[in-house]
């Protein structure tokens, strides 16, 4: 179990990752991302969305361009960042 946890990776852009108090794999209470993509999609309309149930309580996800975000809010399947260290 760590209380704080984070991780940036670079593959086709720049992603960074944070999980607070996250006991792999079980769960995690906050998990969050942001990245910067390295190509631009074509899309030019921003979206958001917000999601209630499945893997998490509570999240969003933003995307413009190449920025996005997303927030998972008591997540039952957190992200390894182990796998990103490597």
């Amino acid at each position: 179990m760590k209380l704080f946890d984070t991780v940036l990776y670079e593959d086709f852009g720049t992603e960074r990752y944070f999980q607070i108090l996250s006991f792999y794999p079980h769960f995690s209470l906050i998990e969050f991302n942001f990245n910067v993509d390295e190509y631009i999609p074509n899309e030019w309309i921003p979206y958001l969305i917000f999601s209630f149930g499945g893997y998490s309580l509570f999240g969003f996800s933003f995307r413009w361009r190449q920025f996005y975000t997303k927030f998972d809010l008591l997540t039952s399947e957190p992200r390894n960042l182990e796998y990103y260290r490597r």
